[in-house]
């Protein structure tokens, strides 16, 4: 009797781990499936009921598969996925490849600009704002302020307000390329050389993800500045060289602002050789996060992908965490079971 006394105590101990195991295998396996049922699946379906093509966006089911920066639509482009405000990099790929900017160099263009102007001031505009791409109609002898130039500059992507404020500012193209590209050295691009104020083709103009994110880190902290990126659409005058009013209502390239979950805008950017380029910047209640996505063939299903997986990594660890510190408390909890 002695014996059997001895060892029932061991049985019921071996079945209580066994028992305890399982239901923390359990309980891990809920809450990955609740991260990912959470955050991949509702900016995706978001996505698709605003329009876009299923060529910039995957369908919400493959998402829920389990899509991850593995799958994005190109081996080819560059990323940094990074936290602003300690600049500490998340996740990156080819962020050292020097890639053509597009119309993401626009953000610094308004950085230098508000250097030395204000949004009050105005500007008669002369033949460099006859330039191709994205414009706002301007024509020379044309006077518009500021703060129109910047509204143009960031929800439209207008290339000729880009011209304006560079020649306001410098004098000429050639004089601004060289003072945002001084200007680009103070943040610590080591890998960038612009020749533009807008981002049009040209073969001496390139940049990195990792330069890029730089700039898009001290774009952030200008209050003056994001206001305009995060606008969805706005409304913009001048007075054209005859002396007559002229007005524009305008809708902000950035696809992704206003859809995905804390979203604060920042700056879109295509060409041909630059190919489907964006700057995202999201902010949420547990921390930010900025995007610098270069080279993309769908650069909205990409960002989703890579901001999608990061916030369920961040929420895995950190339940993780939670769970190392104290494995028993979810076994011992009234009412879980």
């Amino acid at each position: 009797m002695k014996q059997l006394d001895h060892h029932v105590p061991k049985s019921r101990t071996k079945r209580k781990t066994r028992k305890a195991n399982l239901i923390m295998f359990s309980i891990l396996l809920i809450v990955f499936l609740l991260i990912g049922l959470d955050y991949f699946g509702p900016a995706i379906a978001n996505l698709q009921t605003e329009g876009l093509t299923n060529s910039e966006v995957q369908s919400s089911e493959s998402s829920k598969a389990g899509s991850s920066s593995q799958d994005l639509s190109t081996e080819d482009e560059s990323y940094v996925l990074i936290d602003p405000l300690t600049n500490q990099v998340i996740k990156s790929h080819n962020a050292d490849i020097q890639r053509a900017p597009a119309s993401t160099l626009k953000l610094i263009t308004g950085l230098v600009a508000l250097k030395s102007l204000n949004e009050s001031d105005i500007v008669r505009v002369g033949a460099e704002v006859n330039v191709e791409g994205s414009h706002l109609g301007l024509q020379p002898g044309d006077e518009i302020s500021v703060h129109n130039l910047l509204t143009a500059l960031y929800v439209n992507s207008s290339n000729d307000a880009a011209a304006a404020l560079a020649v306001k500012v410098s004098g000429s193209i050639p004089a601004f390329a060289q003072e945002i590209n001084e200007y680009a050295a103070t943040l610590g691009c080591q890998n960038t050389h612009f020749t533009t104020p807008h981002g049009l083709p040209d073969p001496d103009q390139y940049t990195t993800a990792n330069d890029l994110s730089k700039i898009a880190v001290r774009f952030s902290e200008n209050k003056e500045l994001m206001k305009f990126v995060k606008l969805a659409n706005a409304h913009v005058q001048w007075t054209d060289g005859q002396g007559k009013s002229r007005e524009a209502d305008l809708q902000n390239t950035n696809r992704l602002l206003g859809i995905y979950p804390g979203n604060q805008g920042l700056k879109t950017g295509t060409t041909t050789e630059a190919g489907q380029c964006l700057v995202s910047y999201v902010t949420r209640s547990d921390g930010d996060y900025l995007v610098v996505l270069l080279g993309s063939k769908q650069r909205y299903r990409d960002t989703i992908l890579l901001l999608d997986e990061a916030w369920s990594e961040q929420r895995t660890a950190a339940a993780l965490k939670g769970l190392t510190k104290e494995p028993n408390s979810l076994i011992l909890s009234p009412g879980i079971f």
